[in-house]
């Protein structure tokens, strides 16, 4: 593949391209159950539409691309006997997408260093080992003989952005009519709102040097070194470090490999949020390695979320709220306090809130310890879906007022990316005790 449409209306044109493709009855099937036993041709059905899916985001990169990253995992978004199909065709999109030749990205890294590659490595892997919605990875070997990941930004993909930027409103309509379980317009909204910082990995490279010093004392924790006199806007060049994918873990390890693995997860988002203000805000399973043990390896850190002393102050009170069990008004009190919600906000949107942020925590409030499934995530995803069309429903009657604090949208992203990992890993401890540590 030798390159994409940047241009506003040839990937809109792409996009309408796959709608068209899918057709209704494609479109209609992702939400479609089979009542008993399994008709082949609608699975057959469901199959080609998520390799359409794949294919056509693949090719796209940009926002199109990271959406579907996010589809891959998502439970509740197509019928629950045909994710597997769709999990396994888009998660080839978080590690390995259909990626560009390697003139371009040549002639790409070699304008940001500034000099002929192999004068900058000893040697370099030209097939890349990873290829995802901004940019492709190489392996590489720095002339003191350190192996290196090689991240190079696709050319043009900053035109690329900004033409899904001024596209967002369609991409997000075009999409939700392909898969209509999914509120696409806030899955779109959330990106647009990040994607550009993802496009300068300067700001990776610092945001990965904030996360390895924050969690510099726990061996546990892996996040590969910057290797700063190499990185520029568009080329990052980090320690190179192995693992298993996702998928291969939730294959072959027991019980207690993928619970240990589920508490490390489960810990680097609560601590990172609630004693540092900052978490990852990409959680799709492409952006984890797992090399042995309870080991976890976090890449990617071009989309981060910083909170200042009193946003991280106000989501502790949150937590104490909800470990005490308060309900009604009292938590409603810490919950309007916390995520700024207005005074004159209803009662009945107060119910709604107060009731879909207890169901988010249900893993803490339920007995201990307690087993993430994909049963839990896939109701999630419906109550979240059930919640806000009530209140589009009811918008006259019951107000709605935004919450003012900032990152909220995307905090809710993370905790629902990081339940859908500990759902595949199907990880059983005592989480009320891991987050009353964190």
């Amino acid at each position: 593949m030798s390159g994409f449409r940047t241009g506003r209306a040839g990937r809109l044109a792409r996009l309408g391209g796959l709608a068209a493709r899918v057709g209704g009855a494609a479109a209609s099937a992702l939400g479609t159950r089979i009542s008993s036993g399994r008709d082949a041709a609608l699975e057959a059905l469901h199959r080609r539409t998520a390799e359409q899916l794949f294919e056509t985001m693949g090719e796209m990169k940009g926002l199109p691309m990271k959406v579907g990253q996010i589809l891959s995992f998502m439970d509740g978004v197509v019928p629950p006997e045909y994710q597997g199909i769709y999990a396994e065709l888009l998660s080839r999109l978080q590690v390995n997408a259909q990626p560009l030749g390697w003139d371009p990205m040549r002639a790409l890294l070699e304008a940001e260093l500034g000099r002929p590659y192999t004068e900058a490595f000893a040697s370099f892997e030209t097939e890349p080992i990873a290829a995802a919605s901004i940019g492709q990875v190489y392996r590489a070997r720095l002339p003191d003989g350190r192996a290196v990941a090689v991240k190079i930004q696709y050319p043009d993909i900053g035109k690329a952005v900004t033409s899904d930027l001024r596209n967002a409103g369609s991409i997000a309509r075009t999409i939700q009519a392909i898969v209509p379980n999914v509120q696409t317009g806030v899955m779109v909204q959330d990106f647009l709102e990040r994607i550009g910082e993802e496009c300068d990995y300067r700001r990776e490279a610092a945001n990965m040097a904030t996360f390895a010093a924050r969690w510099a004392d726990d061996e546990r924790v892996l996040i590969p070194a910057v290797y700063e006199p190499l990185c520029t806007e568009r080329v990052l060049v980090t320690e190179l470090m192995a693992g298993q994918h996702l998928d291969e873990v939730v294959a072959t390890a027991d019980d207690a490999r993928r619970t240990a693995i589920g508490e490390v997860l489960f810990r680097f988002v609560f601590r990172s949020l609630l004693r540092h203000g900052m978490f990852n805000a990409d959680p799709h399973p492409g952006n984890f390695l797992f090399p042995g043990d309870a080991r976890v390896v976090f890449l990617d850190f071009g989309c981060v979320q910083y909170f200042d002393e009193d946003s991280r102050a106000a989501f502790g009170r949150v937590i104490e709220a909800i470990l005490d069990g308060r309900e009604g008004d009292s938590l409603w009190a810490v919950l309007a306090d916390a995520l700024e919600f207005p005074d004159d906000t209803s009662a009945p949107l107060r119910g709604i809130i107060e009731s879909y942020v207890r169901y988010c925590f249900e893993p803490v409030l339920a007995p201990q310890p307690y087993r993430y499934t994909r049963d839990y995530t896939t109701r999630l995803a419906q109550v979240t879906l059930e919640a806000k069309l009530t209140v589009a429903k009811n918008l006259l009657k019951i107000g709605w007022r935004e919450p003012k604090r900032h990152g909220l949208v995307l905090l809710s992203r993370i905790l629902f990316g990081m339940n859908s990992l500990l759902a595949a890993l199907e990880a059983e401890a005592d989480w009320r005790s891991l987050l009353r540590e964190a």
